[in-house]
């Protein structure tokens, strides 16, 4: 099944965007609606051997000094079919070079105009995300899909009431062979089908986007999900399962006793994994994983299995998943895992026990109000005098941070002489009275920046 091809950006499409703040430079050519293959950021004064045509060049001038530069530059992006130019001010120029115009202007290249404040990052996010506007989609579909999905499984709905579910959410109607035949002339689109073994064919029909396949193989397992809910005695032995896992978290059962209540061969492994899951996906998890010992507890579901799991990112579910532990470490590892869900719901994706063991993780499970200190005393006076006089403490302080401390890589990322980068972060320790060469005090700027990104 093919899905429709997301059409290309324009330039007008990067000027119609409030989020970025560009202009088109006053005298420069008006073809606005040219395609945007990709955004490429570039200092060379002939970039063209980089190029393959319909990109828009982002520059701040440093090589264009001259009018041969400009030439030189203009005649490049000509030759390799570039779409157009943008050009930061502020940098290396207060304005586009005249003769840059000029030669724009006899090449018929538009020249879009972005402040100090707009980051060529931000002009690449925008063109790379509408490019991939179809996988957006269909992920952001999956995300809103899903826990509709385990609140229908966990209120024990039917087959035909878990379709219209997700025929809720995705806005169009899903049949099964059941329901009648599947696509029919009335249909505006033609039905996509994938099969559901024991159950037939299941069809969309609706007159928007036709469901990625990944996304209707999903709404299939949730599908046989609810076959395998019906068995009320394997539903009850995974409650019961969950709360004897609960009870070892909470320390009021030996891990050894497991053993005794449970006939899991499992238990016999050197080592178990525990993972945690969105509560409702027992009946999803015992039919994906029949070698797991699942659990149903009221606030989320738990799996112990004697091996790393590989088939987790097939299921398309938020899963926390601990470091391999001998069965007496078991409620720890409980404990781990819960922890990891919890990152894994704000994430939307799977969270091992590598991912736990990070300061973005730390940082990402402390309250906000525990962050807003460092923000408060570390960045906020960068950011207000940033804002009073146009200056740029704040990203060079990313960046600095970003190039793990290094001078000479942050003058290079920014376009700027090393001195110029020591003269900023001097300016930084006078303003806020930590000193950014310090590694302490990094850590505590790379504190504030996380408070800052959180609350944003």
């Amino acid at each position: 099944m093919d899905s429709p091809q997301q059409a290309a950006p324009t330039v007008r499409d990067l000027l119609d965007d409030p989020r970025l703040g560009l202009a088109v430079a006053e005298g420069a050519p008006q073809d606005l609606d040219r395609p945007i293959s990709w955004a490429h950021t570039t200092e060379l004064q002939d970039p063209s051997r980089y190029l393959r045509g319909g990109e828009l060049v982002c520059t701040v001038g440093l090589s264009l000094q001259t009018p041969q530069d400009c030439q030189t530059f203009a005649d490049s992006l000509a030759k390799a079919g570039a779409a157009g130019v943008c050009f930061g001010v502020g940098d290396g120029h207060d304005a586009v070079p005249a003769a840059l115009l000029a030669q724009c202007r006899r090449h018929g290249l538009p020249i879009l105009i972005a402040s100090q404040n707009v980051p060529f990052t931000t002009v690449s996010r925008f063109v790379a995300e509408h490019e991939l506007g179809a996988e957006i989609a269909a992920a952001r579909a999956t995300n809103a899909l899903v826990p509709e999905l385990l609140s229908s499984l966990r209120r024990h709905e039917s087959a035909r009431e878990l379709l219209d579910t997700a025929g809720q959410v995705l806005g169009c109607y899903f049949l099964l062979d059941d329901d009648g035949p599947v696509g029919t002339a009335e249909s505006a689109s033609p039905a996509a089908t994938v099969d559901v073994p024991g159950m037939g064919t299941l069809g969309w029909l609706g007159r928007g986007r036709q469901p990625e396949p990944a996304l209707l193989d999903l709404i299939a397992r949730f599908l046989r999900a609810t076959q395998v809910q019906r068995d009320v005695e394997a539903a009850l032995t995974r409650e019961r399962v969950g709360q004897l896992l609960s009870l070892v978290e909470r320390r009021m059962l030996l891990p050894g006793a497991l053993g005794q209540l449970l006939a899991w061969p499992g238990f016999a492994a050197d080592q178990l994994t525990c993972s945690a899951w969105p509560a409702g996906a027992g009946a999803l998890l015992s039919m994906a994983i029949p070698e797991g010992l699942v659990g149903d507890a009221p606030d989320l579901c738990l799996m112990l299995t004697t091996e790393s799991l590989e088939v987790t990112e097939e299921l398309s579910l938020p899963s926390g998943h601990s470091a391999p532990v001998p069965l007496t470490e078991i409620g720890s590892a409980i404990g781990q895992a819960r922890i990891a869900l919890d990152l894994a719901h704000r994430r939307g994706s799977r969270i091992g026990p590598d991912q736990l063991s990070t300061l973005e993780s730390l940082l990402e499970q402390l309250p906000l109000v525990q962050l807003t200190p460092f923000r408060q005393q570390l960045i906020d006076p960068l950011a207000e005098m940033d804002r009073q006089r146009g200056t740029q403490h704040v990203r060079t302080l990313r960046a600095f941070l970003a190039a793990n401390g290094s001078l000479s890589e942050t003058a290079r990322d920014l376009y700027l002489h090393t001195n110029t980068v020591r003269h900023r972060l001097a300016r930084i320790h006078q303003l806020t009275g930590r000193d950014p060469l310090s590694h302490n005090d990094q850590a505590a700027f790379s504190i504030g920046l996380r408070a800052v990104d959180r609350q944003d």
